[in-house]
């Protein structure tokens, strides 16, 4: 590998340009959102020794806010990418391509082969601690990597330790990060390029801390067909930011953009994006303000400050169980301990208040939508349920449109990618050769988007069943063939259940043959008057 042609100028200037940017309109915001809701993360590795100092004390009077976006963060794992039920699906943009059986074959075969490496890999728990950064910072970032046992692995970055950059079109497709690593671990990931410095200090078993530089942007030294890595659409470049020398350790590309960062929403030109935390953050933040005042009325109506005959004056201390001593004359009614005075805090009027706050951030969190079936009146039918869950998913609709096109999308591409460079792909049919692979999302919360489609079949169904007594011609007007396969889109049931319009034709072709050998005009399942098909598969 020749790194001897990095511009390193360019690298640490870049850096130095998306950080000052990060700072100026974001980091404030960030480490306040940090302290509420997730004091455990954030990692500013730009602070030097004093990076996190005192970021990662939970001081919290009331939790609220930390299990309001855990019940977020696990209704998205659950509802979005459970490892328990399928959550996306491969089929072919040609609708009707996609339903030849060769065609169903590759795509179930491919499907299973990357469920597969995924179920392998650690992704279900990385995309977990992504979802959390994603609703707390509004922004949220995971590199796929090349690993030699799994294929491939997920690292999920907390916010501070990256720095990102769009294109023109608005997409992510810079991210610079900062790197802590041992110098042992320097050496074991690059055992060939690690500077002789740090291999002393890793033979030393020294435990100090070196920082690296990856970064990760458009190549503009790309060429379409090569397989070199440096003139791949993307470049990628380990080096050592600490030191006169500034090694390169890596100057390597990729052929798909490495990193996913999904945004929960954007305004305008931003880079990063905006959270329901950030909406919570004054609610959260007057619920901490009203629970230690409570707290604290609360004590000083057990404990109230004192007064203690003293031979001479003090001043005076109003926290709960103080001791004031004064003069003895100036104690009432000449006693020896006396209150300084009494509070009467208003705890009900306090607690109504931190009722509404709370649950105001659940809202916030949108808490109601992922706990509707456990809270549900159990009288409630199942259709009831299903209604009200495709009403509620209409506030998380944009975010799981934006999910799509910046998380789930640019993920299926990457790790299809992958797979197919390392030959775990089988080679399609002939005739699927060029044509566009479609990624469509059946996950429960993608499936209630669709509640609204499947309501709508219903309906024109029931309608026409009502009709129909009367208007019996009207059954001709409706494509039922087409209504089973919409329905069961929507559903996201597997394409087996569903015979191909192949299979179909010759089936009712049997049929219609069987039914005029009977004498009977037409078949079972056959609608009235049916046109026989032009060619038949046999004499």
């Amino acid at each position: 590998m020749n790194t001897a042609s990095v511009d390193v100028g360019h690298y640490t200037r870049r850096l130095g340009v998306l950080e000052s940017e990060r700072k100026r309109g974001w980091e404030s915001h960030w480490r306040a959102l940090s302290r509420h809701f997730l004091p455990r993360r954030a990692r500013f590795l730009d602070s030097g020794a004093r990076t996190n100092e005192g970021d990662v004390r939970n001081y919290l009077q009331d939790g609220i806010g930390i299990m309001a976006l855990r019940i977020l963060a696990n209704g998205m794992q659950s509802g979005l990418t459970s490892p328990a039920r399928p959550w996306f699906s491969l089929t072919l943009s040609d609708r009707d391509l996609a339903k030849t059986d060769d065609a169903k074959l590759w795509l179930h075969d491919t499907y299973g082969k990357m469920m597969n490496v995924f179920a392998k890999s650690n992704f279900y728990d990385q995309i977990h601690v992504l979802y959390s950064e994603l609703a707390c910072f509004g922004t949220a970032a995971v590199i796929i990597e090349e690993d030699a046992r799994t294929l491939v692995r997920f690292r999920t970055l907390t916010v501070g330790e990256y720095s990102l950059d769009a294109g023109g079109d608005g997409r992510i497709d810079t991210l610079y990060r900062r790197i802590r690593m041992t110098p042992r671990q320097v050496s074991q990931a690059w055992p060939e390029r690690c500077p002789e410095v740090l291999r002393h200090k890793a033979e030393g078993d020294s435990a100090e801390w070196v920082t690296l530089l990856h970064a990760v942007e458009p190549n503009g030294a790309f060429r379409r067909g090569s397989m070199r890595n440096r003139e791949r659409p993307w470049r990628s470049v380990y080096m050592v930011l600490e030191g006169a020398g500034r090694e390169v350790l890596e100057d390597g590309g990729c052929y798909e953009f490495p990193a996913l960062c999904p945004r929960w929403v954007v305004t305008a030109s931003d880079i990063y994006g905006a959270s329901p935390a950030m909406d919570a953050l004054g609610d959260c933040r007057q619920l901490q303000k009203i629970t230690e005042d409570a707290r604290l009325a609360l004590e000083l109506e057990v404990r109230p400050p004192l007064l203690v005959s003293a031979p001479t004056d003090a001043r005076l201390n109003i926290s709960p169980g103080a001791v004031n001593r004064v003069y003895a004359s100036a104690a009432q009614g000449g006693a020896a301990v006396t209150p300084l005075y009494q509070a009467r805090a208003n705890l009900q009027g306090a607690e109504r208040t931190r009722v509404e706050l709370r649950e105001q951030i659940q809202r916030h969190f949108h808490n109601d939508l992922f706990l509707m079936i456990s809270e549900a009146d159990k009288r409630m039918t199942a259709t009831e349920v299903a209604e009200r869950n495709g009403e509620k998913m209409l506030m998380l609709g944009p975010v799981l449109d934006r999910l799509r096109s910046e998380l789930f999308q640019p993920l299926i591409e990457r790790v299809y990618g992958m797979m197919d460079r390392a030959g775990m792909i089988a080679r399609p049919p002939e005739y699927l050769a060029g044509r566009d692979l479609k990624v469509e999302f059946i996950s429960i919360l993608a499936q209630a988007q669709k509640q609204a489609g499947i309501t709508a079949i219903s309906r024109l169904a029931a309608f026409a069943a009502q009709v129909m007594p009367m208007y019996p011609e009207i059954v001709d007007k409706i494509n039922f063939d087409e209504a089973l396969d919409l329905w069961a889109d929507m559903e996201g049931a597997p394409p087996s259940l569903l015979r191909s319009d192949d299979e179909l034709a010759v089936l009712r072709a049997q049929r219609r043959i069987q039914a005029q050998a009977n004498g009977s005009v037409n078949a079972p399942g056959d609608a009235p008057d049916a046109a026989a098909p032009s060619q038949l598969p046999f004499p």
